[in-house]
């Protein structure tokens, strides 16, 4: 009841002193000086109090981190929102919200949030006043000439900073003492000593000199933009002011917020103007309330704006339910193919969906008819940023370039999730920027180190020539190495955990980014049973795919048709082999690329047009039915982490053939295929030719086949990538609890 007399009596007041302010001044003649002369100057005022307000928004957050991991979007919110609750209702409305706000997400205590809140305001009054104690010591030596009323403002703002260290020094003394028993209500007493006490226990963290330094610096910023701000009030209205006479009365006018005063400052803001343009900086008072009234119309309305987007993103309080997180954001570079990465977050979001977790993935690009048609709309992919056109040039690039470089822009989006999982770069990459700006923790989960950052010897052997986007991409990674792979190494090591398609690739990976991962291969769908299918369905008769007859037995390949994949050592092998088996075929699925036509060429020069078929883009049925029916499977490419085609092949009852390096050595085990000497052709074809010799023995190794893919089944991979997730979730929470109760 007290707190809303007071705001009445503040009403009264703001009514009164803008009464007073209408006696200097015409209506008409202010109307007509706060028109604006220059909307360049105006904008240019609205981006810097955002820049301010981040500034401030970051200085808070240095504060909060020993008690809670408050993220930066998170602070921001917390500070806009509760400085138009102090706006609008000015009873300290603003802060106890910013209190209440910290105990219902972060469980900190009201009186280490509200210490927080006082050492904040503390840091802008304290370099108010030691700008205006500055510049009256230099006015007072006649360097420098100041304007009117400084001493005035210099004095009232030291002695507000006087009374604020002096109720932390001293208000709990006094407020003990006999003569304050006597004089003082027992409730203001008891206040004075709250207060003293709160400011105590949140400056005890600012006696380091690395914290107190960062807090000095930040404060000095915000100042000085502000106080530039604060010259282009007249570029807008069109009075010439120099610039530092201009930036030396800010400050004066910023003490006119420590005085009582009405909603938003009406009356408290004109008078104060008109003391600090009029009398301060000499303009006649139609021009000084006509500035006054646009700054203050000009600051309104951008505290009504962010106040509002504050409260958007404030959130709720953060509750883990029983069994753990619910929702969850899934990042990936993009769906513009059919490739083992994208196939891996695919059954990785439908997986922890079937699980009950509510996932959300999100990609910089998407392209639907181009990866996993059948599959991706059930994934309902979202992307990052609104989409470029089609016709754009180096559409994916841009789009996968502005995803990363603008994260701080749309990473409120995910300040609901409980957890974060970024698969690959640029993902990871937005996946740290997400866990700085919110609190949230995120997983890591790599295919590979980045190869524009660390290229395999088939990279620089090869190239990207088969995507224009890609040598974009590595053009732009060239010129800004050091950056990008800084970027790399610091969001994969501070990742909450990291996941590793496998040992060897995981191997890699820890010796290059130093850091303990978590072995979390890629999977297959193993059935009960069935498979290999019986010798005849696979040795005998033959199908039809995009109208392309295929005999059995037939040699499949699966693999996106790029040059580092090297399909033309299985051509060539394919070639030998035919000399014992002339009817055999090397069946190649899936869309062309640049690179396809190379290897139709190739085809076409040894002779194999009957013996090499490229089927183009097939469904997943298709896929499906070409996998069952094979009698070896082949996979050539030599340095790859893992090889998804190997393992899927398998779960049917398909034996393999690759080569004795890379990815194979773990997924080809003894008797399920065979390895052939790295990059010996004959040896590849050999291994080919004896699967193909005896049907029997084929039999026999599909079955050994099937029983290894099973290590390697769907839902263990899942089962991996759900306990990481909880782990760091609920490891978040603890560590939140633990610095709230500290």
């Amino acid at each position: 009841m007290k707190r809303w007399i007071r705001l009445g009596l503040q009403t009264v007041f703001g009514v009164f002193l803008l009464w007073l302010w209408l006696r200097t001044v015409s209506l008409p003649e202010v109307a007509s000086h706060a028109r604006v002369q220059s909307w360049p100057a105006v904008v240019l005022m609205v981006c810097l109090f955002l820049v301010t307000a981040l500034i401030r928004a970051r200085r808070w957050l240095l504060l909060l981190r020993p008690l809670a991991p408050v993220g930066m979007v998170r602070a921001f919110a917390m500070n806009a929102a509760g400085g138009i609750l102090n706006y609008v209702v000015p009873i300290r409305t603003g802060d106890a919200a910013r209190a209440w706000w910290l105990w219902r997400r972060h469980r900190v205590p009201a009186g280490s949030a509200l210490a927080t809140i006082v050492i904040d305001k503390a840091c802008d009054l304290a370099g108010v006043a030691l700008v205006l104690a500055v510049l009256e010591i230099v006015a007072a030596t006649g360097a420098v000439s100041a304007p009117r009323g400084l001493l005035g403002a210099a004095a009232l703002a030291v002695a507000l900073l006087a009374a604020v260290l002096g109720t932390a020094l001293a208000g709990p003394r006094i407020a003990r003492s006999s003569l304050a028993r006597r004089l003082l209500p027992a409730g203001f007493a008891a206040a004075l000593a709250g207060q003293a006490f709160a400011f105590r226990a949140g400056a005890r963290g600012l006696w380091t000199p690395a914290l107190a330094g960062r807090l000095a610096a930040l404060t000095a910023l915000a100042l000085v933009i502000d106080a530039f701000n604060f010259t282009l009030l007249f570029a807008a209205v069109g009075v010439d002011v120099p610039v530092l006479k201009a930036m030396a009365a800010y400050p004066a006018l910023l003490l006119s917020f420590a005085i009582p005063a009405g909603p938003g400052y009406v009356g408290n803001l004109e008078v104060a103007g008109a003391l600090v343009l009029g009398g301060g900086l000499g303009l006649a008072a139609p021009v000084a309330a006509g500035a006054i009234v646009l700054y203050h119309a000009i600051t309104a309305g951008f505290a009504l704006v962010i106040g509002l987007l504050g409260f958007l993103l404030v959130g709720g309080r953060r509750r883990l339910q029983a069994g753990g997180p619910r929702r969850i954001a899934v990042f990936h570079c993009g769906f513009t193919y059919s490739g083992g990465g994208e196939r891996i977050v695919i059954e990785e979001v439908l997986g922890l969906r079937r699980r009950g977790f509510s996932v959300e993935c999100y990609a910089p690009t998407v392209d639907a008819s181009r990866c996993y048609p059948d599959l991706i709309g059930e994934v309902r992919v979202r992307t990052f940023l609104p989409q470029l056109p089609r016709w754009f040039p180096f559409r994916e690039a841009m789009q996968m370039a502005a995803a990363s470089l603008l994260m701080p822009l749309y990473a409120w989006r995910f300040r609901g999730v409980d957890a974060i999982v970024g698969c690959n770069q640029p993902s990871a990459w937005i996946a740290w920027w997400a866990a700085r700006l919110i609190d949230v923790p995120y997983v890591v989960y790599l295919n590979q180190p980045n190869r524009l950052v660390y290229p395999r010897s088939i990279d620089r052997e090869t190239g990207w020539v088969a995507n224009a986007d890609y040598r974009l991409l590595a053009a732009i990674v060239l010129r800004a190495t050091k950056f990008v792979a800084w970027a790399d190494r610091r969001s994969v090591q501070e990742a909450d955990q990291l996941l590793v398609n496998g040992d060897y690739i995981g191997d890699i990976i820890r010796g290059i980014y130093r850091r303990d991962a978590i072995d979390c291969p890629a999977g297959c769908h193993v059935a009960a049973s069935g498979f290999p299918l019986p010798e005849q369905a696979r040795f005998s008769g033959g199908l039809t795919i995009n109208g392309y007859p295929i005999r059995r037995p037939y040699v499949l390949l699966t693999n996106r048709h790029y040059p580092q994949k090297r399909f033309d050592l299985a051509i060539r092998a394919i070639q030998e082999v035919r000399k014992r088996h002339p009817k055999a075929q090397l069946v190649i699925p899936g869309p062309s690329t640049s690179h396809t036509a190379a290897l139709q060429a190739l085809t076409s020069e040894l002779k194999l047009t009957d013996g090499v078929l490229f089927l183009g883009a097939i469904t997943e049925e298709e896929l499906s039915r070409l996998y069952e029916g094979a009698a070896v499977y082949v996979y050539p490419a030599p340095e790859e982490d893992f090889g998804m085609g190997v393992i899927e092949s398998m779960a049917r009852g398909v034996p393999v053939v690759a080569w004795n390096q890379a990815g194979p050595t773990v997924t080809v085990a003894p008797g399920t295929g065979h390895l052939a000497e790295p990059l010996e052709v004959d040896d590849y074809a050999a291994g080919i030719a004896s699967l193909l010799d005896d049907p029997h023995a084929n039999q026999a190794t599909g079955a050994r086949a099937v029983d290894w893919a099973r290590r390697f089944d769907w839902e263990r991979h899942i089962d991996t990538l759900e306990h990481s997730i909880l782990e760091v979730a609920r490891s978040h929470e603890q560590v939140a609890a633990a610095a709230a109760t500290a």
